[in-house]
């Protein structure tokens, strides 16, 4: 077992081995699939740090959104070697690969991009999780409200940096916006490369305060 995070440091304590959906805003779709890699990689270290992870997504014609880059992925803490991707041409061969994947208990974590999964697509992955053991993210374009099978959906989008800082760190404001049995809220989110884990400021509904670390897998 495990969690995404934990009740002492201001977020929620949320399960392994389970469906959880990041979705991103339109035109910023970079922030939400940074963050996930960030996630993944605390992930992996818990499960495994050389355990593969497996990254499905469609192979658009554009860059609307986004593209993996290996020195970016590197740089929160995923090694290239360790990524499996695979190219679909439709969401329905996404979908599969993703429940594949998910039945195979040596990976690390299941990452999909899809549009606009099926309540019954989510379903399944959610169950391939739950019996595997193995954590999955799906990625979403948009902040669209559709009906999910995800235990978790976290909103994410791009948030300033700090003018102070030499090297500016990744930060993003990250919404829980459906938790089940689980309570709700909102943080700024700052990814510190060198200690591999987030920095997480007060909820937003509590105001600004000084950030502290928080381990968000592992």
């Amino acid at each position: 077992t495990g969690a995404l995070g934990t009740e002492e440091d201001g977020l929620p304590d949320l399960p392994l081995g389970c469906l959880h959906e990041v979705t991103g805003q339109l035109g910023d779709f970079c922030a939400s699939t940074g963050f996930a890699a960030a996630l993944v990689a605390r992930l992996s270290h818990q499960t495994g740090p050389r355990n593969p992870v497996l990254w499905c997504l469609r192979a658009h014609e554009s860059h609307e959104h986004g593209a993996l880059y290996a020195p970016g992925l590197d740089d929160f803490g995923l090694m290239p070697e360790q990524i499996l991707v695979v190219r679909a041409r439709t969401e329905t061969q996404v979908l599969w690969a993703m429940e594949e994947g998910l039945r195979s208990p040596g990976l690390g974590a299941v990452v999909g991009e899809v549009d606009n999964p099926s309540l019954t697509a989510s379903r399944r992955l959610q169950l391939a999780a739950e019996t595997s053991g193995v954590t999955a993210l799906m990625l979403r374009p948009g902040p669209k409200a559709a009906a999910s099978g995800a235990v978790t959906r976290w909103h994410v989008t791009s948030a300033p940096t700090r003018q102070e800082e030499e090297m500016e760190a990744p930060r993003w404001r990250v919404e829980l916006v459906r938790h089940r049995g689980g309570d709700l809220g909102a943080w700024d989110v700052e990814w510190r490369n060198e200690t591999g884990d987030f920095s997480v400021a007060a909820p937003v509904r509590d105001g600004p305060a000084q950030s502290h670390p928080a381990q968000m897998a592992g």
